[in-house]
C-alpha cells in the first residue's frame, strides 16, 4: 500500500510503500518495486542505484548490531553499500536506511534486514503498531538516546515515563569509588542528586549480596524514571572522571535474574554496544552483570536495563518472578516500508557503517 496524500510528514517529499505478507511475498514484491524504480530512473542492470527503506527507530540499533557487526554482515553478504540514518525522519518514529547497489544487491540487503526485523517481531520486540505511520509522532527521549527527559516509550511496549518510584538501579563499586562519589562532607553526592533529580545512596560496607566482594559498596539510584535515567549517566560519568589510573573501566550492576537471561543480555548488548558478563548469585534474586566498553556504551546499557525493568513491572512479567516467561511471538510478519526515491530522499545526518 502507498501512503496517501498528506499521510507522510510535509518534510518528506516522497511516498511510502508498505509491503505486508510472508517473507517470500515481501521479497518478491521488493524485487518488483526495485526493478520498476530502476527502469523509471533508466539505471542499467549492473549500474548501482539507491533505494531507501525505513525501519522503526527502536529497531535501528538491532539492525546495526553491537559495534556495527550486524549491518557489516548484511553488507558483506549482499555486496551493497548501506548507510543508516543517525536520526529519525522529522515527524516520524522511523529511521531511514540507504542501500546502494545493483538490483540484486539491493533486494538481498533488504531481505536480510527484513529477517532481522522478523526475528524482533517473533520475540515480541516489535509490534504491528510500530510499522504504522502516526501523524505528528515524535520520538521520545528514550528512543532518541537522550535519557535526560520524559516521554513515552515506543516499540509497542508500555510507556515508562514516570516509571515506578519504588524501583532502584543498583551498582556495585569499590570502596575508593564510593568515597569519590560521596566526596568531602557529602558535597559530591549532594551535587549529583541535585543535577539528576534522583535519590542516590550508598549502602554500608558489607551490605551486598552473597557472592559479591564484602569490601565493595552498593550504590542505589531511585526516583522517577527520567531522574533515574539521568542519575545513571551522571553517576557513571562522575566515576569515569576520577583521577587517572583510579577510574574503573568496567561497571558492575545488580540486575533481576529475569533480565539476565541470554536473550535479554543480547538485546542490551545490541542496543548499547557494550559487552556484558553475567555472574549468577545463588540464593539471590539478582545477578551480577559486568558491563565492559566505553563510558557511553556503559551508560546506555545501564539505562536500557532500567527501561526493561520498568517495562517488565508494568506488563507484569517482572512481578514477583525470578525468570520471566519469554514474550509471546508476534506470528504476523512485520510489514516492510520503502520510500520511492528519485532522486534519493535527503537523509538526516547519517552514520556510515
Amino acid at each position: 500500500a502507498f501512503s496517501r496524500e498528506g499521510d507522510p510528514p510535509a518534510t518528506l517529499s516522497d511516498k511510502i510503500c508498505t509491503v505486508s505478507g510472508s517473507i517470500e511475498q515481501k521479497e518478491a514484491a521488493c524485487r518488483r518495486i526495485v526493478d520498476k524504480l530502476r527502469g523509471l530512473q533508466e539505471v542499467a542492470d549492473q549500474e548501482p542505484g539507491v533505494f531507501v527503506i525505513i525501519v522503526p527507530s527502536n529497531a535501528a540499533p538491532m539492525v546495526v548490531g553491537t559495534r556495527g557487526a550486524q549491518i557489516k554482515e548484511v553488507i558483506e553478504l549482499s555486496g551493497a553499500e548501506i548507510s543508516v540514518g543517525k536520526e529519525n525522519i522529522i515527524g516520524m518514529l522511523d529511521q531511514p536506511i540507504g542501500i546502494t547497489g545493483t538490483g540484486g544487491q539491493v533486494v538481498s540487503a533488504v531481505s536480510k534486514i527484513n529477517a532481522i526485523l522478523q526475528d524482533l517481531a517473533d520475540r515480541g520486540r516489535l509490534q504491528p503498531s510500530d510499522f504504522k505511520y502516526r501523524p505528528g509522532a515524535v520520538a521520545s527521549p528514550m528512543e532518541m538516546g537522550n535519557f535526560g527527559g520524559g516521554g513515552g516509550g515506543g516499540g509497542g511496549r508500555p510507556q515508562v515515563s514516570g516509571g515506578n518510584p519504588r524501583t532502584h538501579v543498583k551498582f556495585v563499586v569499590a570502596t575508593q569509588v564510593a568515597g569519590w562519589i560521596i566526596g568531602k562532607q557529602g558535597r559530591h553526592i549532594r551535587e549529583l542528586q541535585e543535577n539528576s533529580g534522583a535519590h542516590i545512596q550508598i549502602l554500608r560496607e558489607g551490605d551486598v549480596p552473597p557472592g559479591v566482594s564484602p569490601t565493595d559498596r552498593q550504590v542505589e539510584i531511585g526516583g522517577r524514571f527520567e531522574a533515574k535515567a539521568e542519575g545513571i549517566q551522571i553517576v557513571l560519568m562522575a566515576i569515569d572522571s576520577m583521577p587517572a589510573l583510579q577510574a574503573p573501566r568496567e561497571t558492575q550492576m545488580l540486575v533481576p535474574k529475569f533480565l539476565a537471561t541470554p536473550s535479554e543480555i543480547q538485546d542490551v548488548q545490541q542496543m548499547s554496544g557494550a559487552e556484558l558478563e553475567v555472574k549468577d548469585l545463588p540464593g539471590h534474586e539478582e545477578a551480577l552483570v559486568t558491563v565492559l566498553g566505553t563510558i557511553e556504551a556503559r551508560v546506555k546499557a545501564g539505562q536500557q536495563f532500567l527501561k526493561r525493568l520498568e517495562e517488565a513491572l508494568q506488563d507484569g512479567t517482572g512481578a514477583g518472578v525470578s525468570d520471566a516467561a519469554p514474550p509471546r511471538p508476534n506470528l504476523s510478519p512485520p510489514p516492510m516500508k520503502a520510500i520511492n526515491t528519485s532522486p534519493p530522499v535527503p537523509l538526516p545526518r547519517r552514520q556510515e557503517v
